[in-house]
C-alpha cells in the first residue's frame, strides 16, 4: 500500500532513530484507586523492552498466569515508557528487584482489572537528529498546520511488527476458526483488523485527494457539483461523506451520529468536536451507511468473528504540543500528547512525508 500523506506536502529532511534517548511515552491514566479492592494498580517504567516481553517476564519472576496481568496499551519496546498494569491485589512485589531496564512500584488498590485502551491519552517526548535550522523551519511550519488541522490516524509499524509476520498468522487463525484464547493470538488477529483499517483510511484519502485537486473517480462521480464545492472548501484534508459514523464526546463517554447534513458536519469537525471513525471488522460491530458505508463495506472481512469489532477515530489531533531546536547538537526535541491507539511515530511519517 502507498500511503497518502495529506497533512503535509513538503519532505523534511531529519533523522530518527527509535532508541530509549530518544523516544519516551507515558500513560495518562483515567483509573481511580480505592482504600480496598481486588487488584493492585502498579506503574512500571521500562527500557528496552516491550509489554508483551515485560508480562512474559513479570508472570515468570511473580509467579503468576500471564492473564493475571491486565494493561490498558501496548507500549514500545526501544524506548523509556512508563505504563500501568494491574495485577491481583495478594501479590506482592517487594521481593521483584528494580533494574535499569524495569522499574516497578505499587500505587495501591484498585476495583477492576486495566482495559484496553482505559486512558486519557499518551503523551510524547521524541529526539529528531541531523536537522539543520532551513529543515527546523520547515518542520515548524508542518507542525502546526497538522496542530490545526490534524493528521490520518493509520496503525503504525509497530502494530505489525509485535510479533513475526502478525497479519499474515492472524488471517489464518481467523480461517481455521480458532477463538482468541490467548494474549499472542488476540495480538495477531488484531493486527489482521489493522492492516484493513489502514487500507480503508488509505482509499478515503485517495477519495479526498482527489476532491481536492478536482480529478474524477467512481465516487466523485456520483456527487454533486455543489456538495464537490463545499467538501473542497473545507479546511480539513479528510473529507466527510454522507453516512460517515462519527463520534462526540459526551461527559467523557462516546455518543455515535451518522453525518446526514455535510453543512452542520463540516462545521463541528473544524471545531475539532467529532472524531470521523473507520470500522475494525468482527462481530458485534456497527456499520457506516449510504456512500461511507458503501466504501466501508469494500474492506470486511464478514466469515471474522474471533474478536470483536469496534470503530477506530481516523483523524485525529495532537494536544500539549512543543517544539525546540538546538543549534549546537543539530536537533530537535518535539513533545506533544495523542489519544490512546494513536502513535506518535504516525505524526512523524506525516512530518518527514514518508514511511520511517
Amino acid at each position: 500500500m502507498k500511503r497518502l500523506y495529506l497533512s503535509n506536502k513538503e519532505k523534511i529532511d531529519f533523522k530518527f532513530v527509535q532508541r530509549p534517548d530518544s523516544f519516551k511515552v507515558v500513560e495518562n491514566l483515567k483509573y481511580k484507586l480505592v482504600k480496598k479492592g481486588d487488584y493492585k494498580l502498579i506503574r512500571v517504567t521500562k527500557q528496552d523492552i516491550s509489554t508483551i516481553e515485560l508480562i512474559e517476564y513479570l508472570s515468570s519472576v511473580l509467579k503468576i498466569k500471564e492473564s493475571d496481568i491486565s494493561y490498558a496499551g501496548l507500549k514500545d519496546k526501544h524506548a523509556t515508557t512508563i505504563q500501568y498494569l494491574t495485577i491481583p491485589k495478594y501479590i506482592k512485589i517487594e521481593k521483584f528487584k528494580n533494574s535499569d531496564r524495569v522499574n516497578i512500584e505499587e500505587l495501591g488498590f484498585c476495583a477492576n482489572k486495566l482495559k484496553i485502551g482505559e486512558l486519557k491519552s499518551n503523551s510524547f517526548e521524541i529526539l529528531l537528529e541531523d536537522i539543520n535550522e532551513e529543515e527546523f523551519k520547515k518542520l515548524q511550519k508542518a507542525f502546526d498546520n497538522i496542530k490545526e488541522l490534524g493528521f490520518a490516524n493509520f496503525f503504525g509499524y509497530q502494530r505489525f511488527g509485535i510479533l513475526k509476520d502478525a497479519i499474515q498468522k492472524g488471517q489464518k487463525i481467523s480461517e481455521i476458526g480458532k477463538r482468541s484464547k490467548n494474549q499472542k493470538s488476540r495480538i495477531l488477529l488484531g493486527a489482521y483488523q489493522a492492516k484493513a483499517f489502514n487500507m480503508w483510511l488509505n482509499k478515503r484519502l485517495e477519495i479526498s485527494k482527489n476532491i481536492i485537486e478536482g480529478k474524477e473517480d467512481y465516487l466523485t462521480k456520483m456527487l454533486s457539483p455543489a456538495l464537490l464545492k463545499i467538501l473542497k472548501e473545507s479546511k480539513i484534508p479528510f473529507k466527510l461523506l454522507n453516512g460517515d459514523l462519527v463520534f462526540y464526546y459526551k461527559k467523557s463517554k462516546k455518543e455515535f451520529k451518522i453525518v446526514n447534513n455535510i453543512n452542520k458536519y463540516i462545521s463541528d469537525f473544524q471545531k475539532r468536536l467529532f472524531h470521523p471513525t473507520g470500522l475494525l471488522f468482527g462481530n458485534s460491530v456497527r456499520f457506516s451507511k449510504d456512500i461511507a458505508g458503501v466504501i466501508e463495506r469494500e474492506f470486511v472481512d464478514y466469515s471474522f468473528d474471533a474478536l470483536r469489532g469496534a470503530r477506530r477515530a481516523a483523524w485525529v489531533w495532537p494536544k500539549d504540543n512543543s517544539l525546540h531546536f538546538n543549534k549546537e547538537s543539530k536537533s530537535a526535541t518535539i513533545k506533544f500528547t495523542l489519544p490512546p491507539g494513536s502513535y506518535a511515530t504516525v505524526l512523524l511519517e506525516e512530518l518527514l512525508n514518508k514511511e520511517l
